[in-house]
């Protein structure tokens, strides 16, 4: 079965692997040049792949319909949380490799954008990016595999595949798309949004596309400070509270029950506030809360 995954995947992804090939082996090549025509090709393709998704992840749906509810975990969380996470996935995935890449540890580069005849056609493909890949890379694994291998191992079967598909930024465009496929097949397993995938991947990632169409010198740096601070606060807020939780244990507020509790002890409401403590109460009963 998984044979067979990876099968239709490099045939339903094969004109994408062939040509991030193609660029991880001429780095240096000049811009392709696409025409109309091209343009609309590739987006039959696309559309082509969005209908192969569609019906594959219903026909595994039906076929596995008295299965799935057993394997697959209730879904948690809401897709504020789930967007949140995928964010700050990408964004640590970015840091990663950029360090590894100043390190001369990998290559990461950004390839030139291809010269088009049509840049509203361009600002479409790559705003359907995330409707061509992740029902495919994502939900389709999940919902065929789970139950019969564990999470990990989906994870990066997914996470290698597209890798392969971001070859084309170089070694260092492996590993930044492994990283952030292996949590978006996370992200879909926990929470279920399969949307938040599709909406992040090509409003997020590929916002830098506005660029082709606003008449404006400085839309390219502002649309990339725009990327940046969504993927990096993400990642902060994200980060932030677990960490205070690690080395400052019981002093953050957690959620239980989707409702947060507050998990500090009642004697730090005592040292913090001696005045709340009854002088004449016997020292063997332990301080409580007004």
């Amino acid at each position: 079965m998984v044979a067979a995954l990876v099968v239709g995947w490099v045939v339903v992804y094969f004109i994408g692997l062939v040509g991030a090939l193609w660029r991880f082996r001429e780095p240096h090549a000049p811009a392709p040049i696409l025409t109309m025509h091209d343009q609309w090709t590739d987006l039959a393709v696309g559309a082509l792949q969005v209908v192969v998704g569609a019906i594959a992840i219903g026909a595994v749906h039906l076929a596995r319909r008295r299965t799935l509810p057993a394997v697959l975990p209730l879904r948690h969380g809401s897709a504020r949380e789930a967007a949140l996470t995928w964010c700050a996935a990408i964004g640590a995935a970015s840091a990663i490799v950029l360090v590894l890449s100043r390190l001369n540890i990998v290559r990461f580069g950004f390839s030139i954008p291809a010269s088009v005849e049509s840049d509203w056609l361009a600002v479409v493909s790559a705003l359907a990016v995330g409707l061509r890949e992740e029902p495919i890379l994502v939900a389709l694994p999940v919902l065929l595999l789970v139950g019969r291998m564990p999470i990990w191992a989906i994870m990066g079967l997914s996470a290698t595949l597209r890798g392969f598909l971001y070859l084309y930024f170089g070694g260092g465009g492996f590993l930044w798309a492994a990283i952030w496929g292996a949590a978006a097949v996370w992200v879909y397993y926990r929470y279920r949004r399969l949307w938040v995938l599709i909406l992040i991947h090509g409003f997020v990632m590929n916002i830098q596309v506005f660029d082709r169409v606003i008449p404006s010198d400085n839309s390219a740096t502002v649309l990339q400070w725009i990327n940046i601070l969504i993927l990096f606060a993400a990642l902060l807020w994200w980060i932030t509270p677990r960490a205070l939780d690690a080395f400052l244990p019981n002093t953050v507020a957690v959620r239980s029950n989707d409702r947060a509790v507050d998990t500090t002890p009642v004697v730090t409401d005592v040292v913090l506030n001696p005045e709340n403590v009854n002088p004449d109460r016997s020292r063997n009963e332990p301080p409580v809360k007004p």
